[in-house]
């Protein structure tokens, strides 16, 4: 399946399934069928394999564009004449520098004239470039977020630099709502938001998944658990992997566009205030001893019949967790109740596959929604008489349960 990548030289998207760019037509991944990994912007060789570049990367010659300004004197004052030759790469980042030097303005004086006293002119710095100048005067300088203001001139993208500001080489969220209705989709859109000011304030990609998670971290968004699950979900759909960093793609700067309406939107509800949940509202895992461990494994080598049931068809935390305590207290009676850790475990370990997290699993069995499956006597549990009619049902054959999850029931 292909998706867009965005080319290290131009930055224009291109299919996936292309090595060259079809804007600039210059080489983007390496053609080496066993790797095929992007190239890095002005190197000779592929930093994935080793192999040499077949095709030039330099940029792709082309007539230079000529730009001229005339410098006159006028008494005391001087009108500057600059002749100024680049390349149509170069004009994409330029344009509105050029334009405002070139377009007609007020006179202003270049320099001081010199007093009386003084009975020479300052003699102006040549410049030695590509850029050919008949006027002896240097090109004036861009201030340093020049760049930045270009882009957010050209994109219309100046209102996302609200939300995040420099700290060393990461940035800090400025909000903590980013409008997700979930804690899930909360951090989805604050690794979009991310990559897309990263790439705003430093002009190049986000490092790595790791500095990511640390963003996250010092925004206190982070679910160490399932985050690294969301980086990975869109390194696959909304970001590009350049060199060794992550940038949006096509489809990443379509999203995040949608996202910064949504916040902008006063009309839109706030998102999961996840950071109003207290440290004791977490979901800890109990510690195992070597005789939790012994005991679990013996439940785990008694033979099993399901009946109809299929393990892959389950598909929500409250359903694995049903169906793994009526094996260990109904079918085996190895216990009259147990704790959520040994339920969980003992699944994983029996039938070797669960899609949910342990944290998902726990807050299914604790939720308010389905005490009618569960009752407690501590810290274990068991299922009522509804849970186990529902699991002996599936067991004949009724398919599972279809009624709306909550994040409780999921892996996020």
């Amino acid at each position: 399946m292909s998706f867009t990548v965005t080319c290290p030289y131009c930055s224009a998207g291109t299919s996936s399934e292309y090595n060259f760019c079809t804007a600039c037509e210059l080489q983007i991944k390496c053609i080496n069928p066993n790797c095929n990994k992007m190239l890095i912007a002005g190197k000779a060789k592929c930093f994935g394999c080793g192999q040499a570049i077949a095709v030039t990367t330099n940029q792709p010659s082309s007539q230079l564009n000529k730009y001229v300004r005339n410098v006159k004197q006028n008494g005391k004052n001087y009108e500057e004449h600059i002749e100024l030759s680049v390349t149509d790469h170069a004009v994409s980042e330029l344009a509105p520098f050029i334009g405002a030097e070139m377009m007609p303005r007020p006179l202003q004086k270049l320099y001081d004239a010199p007093s009386q006293k003084s009975s020479t002119i300052p003699a102006r710095k040549m410049v030695s470039t590509n850029e050919l100048f008949t006027e002896s005067q240097e090109l004036p300088q861009l201030p340093a977020n020049a760049a930045d203001e270009v882009e957010d001139t050209q994109t219309g993208n100046d209102e996302r630099s609200p939300y995040f500001e420099v700290d060393g080489e990461f940035l800090i969220a400025t909000v903590k709502d980013f409008k997700g209705k979930t804690r899930a989709d909360q951090q989805r859109y604050f690794i979009l938001l991310y990559a897309d000011a990263y790439y705003r304030y430093f002009r190049k990609p986000v490092p790595s998944k790791d500095h990511f998670k640390t963003a996250a971290k010092k925004a206190s968004v982070l679910d160490p658990t399932n985050f690294p699950k969301y980086v990975d979900e869109h390194t696959r759909k909304c970001l590009s992997e350049i060199g060794s960093g992550y940038k949006l793609n096509h489809d990443g700067d379509k999203e995040v566009k949608r996202i910064i309406g949504m916040m902008k939107d006063e009309n839109v509800d706030a998102g999961f205030e996840y950071w109003t949940r207290s440290p004791s509202s977490g979901t800890k895992r109990q510690r195992f001893s070597n005789e939790d461990k012994d005991k679990l494994n013996e439940w785990v080598l008694q033979d099993v019949e399901i009946g109809k049931l299929k393990v892959c068809d389950i598909t929500k935390a409250r359903d694995y967790a049903m169906i793994s305590l009526w094996i260990i207290i109904d079918l085996l009676g190895n216990a009259k109740a147990v704790r959520c850790n040994d339920a969980y475990y003992f699944f994983k370990q029996k039938f070797e596959t669960i899609s949910v997290s342990a944290q998902a699993f726990i807050r299914a069995m604790r939720s308010s929604k389905n005490t009618k499956y569960f009752r407690s006597t501590g810290d274990q549990y068991y299922l009522t008489s509804e849970g186990k009619q529902t699991v002996e049902s599936w067991i004949a054959g009724d398919p599972l349960e279809s009624d709306n999850e909550t994040e409780d029931e999921t892996g996020n």
